[in-house]
């Protein structure tokens, strides 16, 4: 009979103690928890324009000398993320791992109030700034967003400063303060984000009532 070596049957007993301290099953349960994690996939989202809305939308009758520039669009610092914002308390706000913008805020908002002054005003001559220098426009909006959130009581908010300026752009016509509310239809981060467009085409049509207020110029050439 061969004799037993003694460091093998203690290495045997430390490894029986370990497997049944319950170290690797601590171990093995958060190597399964990090990975389900890492498998789910965000969804991303997308303010839309009236292209997207039903017919009907109520448009001015063509002007083929009406050039609008739009911007420059702000936002705030902390809507500066991909994450979409609600607002949980009137001094806190949560921002969703899951459920993102598709692109930048900033720039989705500029073209989609681009989109919706084009079809408002029956025009095609709209521009995101920078435009090109060869473009002149009869008038220039600027918008300043200081709000643009989901609402504890189930409501899309947007809180807006924006300027019409006419004599491209070296004229200021008019300020004005937009504070829109939407209610949102159902549950889920595509709800609120229909519901946001919703009060960018609110705010769009408020603008484009005051373009159609304003004398018309002659566009500079």
């Amino acid at each position: 009979m061969r004799p037993v070596d003694p460091g093998k049957v203690k290495g045997k007993s430390m490894a029986y103690k370990v497997l049944n301290s319950g170290i690797p099953a601590i171990f093995l349960l958060c190597l399964l928890l990090l990975c389900g994690c890492a498998s789910k996939s965000p969804n991303y989202y997308v303010l839309h324009s009236l292209q997207n809305e039903a017919p009907g939308v109520k448009m001015a009758k063509a002007d083929r000398n009406l050039t609008i520039g739009v911007g420059p669009v702000k936002i705030p610092e902390y809507l500066e993320r991909p994450q979409m914002a609600t607002r949980s308390t009137q001094n806190s706000l949560q921002f969703a791992e899951f459920d993102k913008w598709a692109e930048p805020l900033e720039k989705n908002l500029t073209r989609v109030l681009a989109e919706n002054l084009a079809i408002l005003l029956s025009t095609d001559r709209v521009g995101v700034f920078p435009w090109a220098g060869s473009m002149h426009v009869l008038y220039q909006v600027t918008v300043d967003v200081t709000q643009l959130e989901y609402t504890p009581d189930g409501k899309a908010i947007l809180v807006a400063s924006w300027s019409v300026f006419g004599g491209d752009g070296q004229k200021l016509l008019t300020t004005k303060r937009s504070r829109l509310t939407v209610p949102v239809q159902s549950t889920g981060f595509e709800a609120i984000a229909s519901a946001q467009s919703r009060a960018v085409e609110e705010m769009s049509r408020e603008i484009a009532a005051c373009i159609e207020s304003q004398p018309r110029e002659q566009e500079i050439h």
